[in-house]
């Protein structure tokens, strides 16, 4: 398994992107209701909304169900687009745009990589903040590797966030140990240990009962204590911040700001990755891939600074409220659909 032990990936084998890297952001408002006609033959469907307004069943049972409809659904083949609508939808990007909306709208659905609105993050000069008030802005407490192959604490900046669901619902892990409990989805990544050995990028859904994770020390350090219980419940409200660094400290634990969807980490391709990189080197390369969103929020803040000589400082706050506002962060989108092609086969 990822995170090391017998522990493996569950998810959606098979599960890919039906769309290419040409996919745009997501069409249309997310909505959920019963059919007469379910694309399957049977069970629950949803509607997806195309950017045309064009209304879509897909399959409500599954994420691979819900994928395979978009796949097959008549209304988004080019081949069935004419006059206005056929122009419009060239515009959109065509077939494969109109597909990968389609998955987008799937993830949303049923993929979740965050933590619930009430976890709780420690926020300077604000203290215990919940999840669901976190700002871009806020500096939170989160943890950084040293010279001497630990870690240690430290403040660091939310700079976006990765998915933003004030009003979503859906499964999140409990992860109970010696110093507290930790909340978070089965396909976020935290900092766990198995078998007594240091703590890596594990999946959530991977730690077990008697695996040890990271958490801060009254002294200011990080103490490794056991897990004493795991337990899956349903949650409103998801959030996925970004923070420059990396990591994150949520409910008084070590995790990482990084997920990986579960039809990627199922796949043989991604396993093998892992297998020749290590499986440490996991949160180092999900860092590097984030790089471009951490050198556009360092121009964007230069370029506020700039404004701030001239203007008020409500130039500065205006870009926080945007950067929140952010419900799905495009560039994720992007490396989603990259890597689902890349490893999904």
């Amino acid at each position: 398994g990822y995170g090391g032990g017998g522990g493996g990936y569950g998810g959606h084998p098979g599960g890919g992107h039906p769309g290419g890297p040409q996919g745009g952001p997501q069409g249309g408002p997310e909505g959920e209701q019963e059919s007469e006609a379910p694309p399957d033959g049977g069970g629950k469907v949803i509607i997806y909304t195309t950017q045309l307004s064009k209304k879509v069943n897909v399959s409500g049972n599954s994420y691979d169900a819900c994928l395979q409809s978009c796949r097959d659904a008549p209304e988004l083949k080019d081949a069935n687009q004419s006059g206005i609508g056929g122009i419009g939808n060239g515009l959109m990007g065509g077939e494969r745009a109109e597909q990968a909306r389609c998955a987008q709208f799937c993830q949303t659905e049923f993929e979740w990589a965050c933590f619930p609105g009430d976890s709780k993050v420690m926020v300077r000069n604000r203290g215990s903040v919940y999840m669901a008030e976190l700002k871009v802005g806020d500096a939170v407490m989160a943890i950084l590797p040293t010279e001497e192959g630990g870690w240690k604490i430290c403040f660091d900046q939310v700079i976006a966030f990765i998915h933003r669901s004030p009003h979503k619902a859906g499964p999140v892990m409990q992860i109970k140990h010696k110093l507290g409990q930790v909340q978070i989805t089965a396909e976020h990544l935290l900092f766990a240990s198995k078998s007594g050995s240091s703590a890596i990028p594990t999946l959530a859904a991977e730690v077990d009962v008697g695996d040890r994770v990271l958490a801060p020390w009254v002294d200011g350090s990080l103490a490794m204590p056991e897990v004493l219980s795991v337990e899956t419940v349903w949650k409103r409200g998801l959030y996925a911040p970004l923070l420059a660094c990396g990591t994150i400290l949520v409910d008084g634990t070590a995790a990482s700001c990084y997920a990986i969807p579960s039809n990627i980490s199922d796949s043989t391709a991604f396993q093998q990755l892992v297998e020749v990189m290590g499986p440490s080197s996991i949160q180092s390369l999900a860092h590097l891939l984030l790089l471009p969103v951490r050198a556009v929020h360092q121009m964007v803040a230069a370029e506020a600074s700039n404004l701030l000589d001239c203007k008020s400082s409500d130039t500065d706050s205006k870009i926080i409220a945007k950067a929140d506002a952010e419900v799905f962060h495009p560039y994720a989108w992007v490396l989603y659909v990259l890597g689902a092609n890349l490893f999904v086969r």
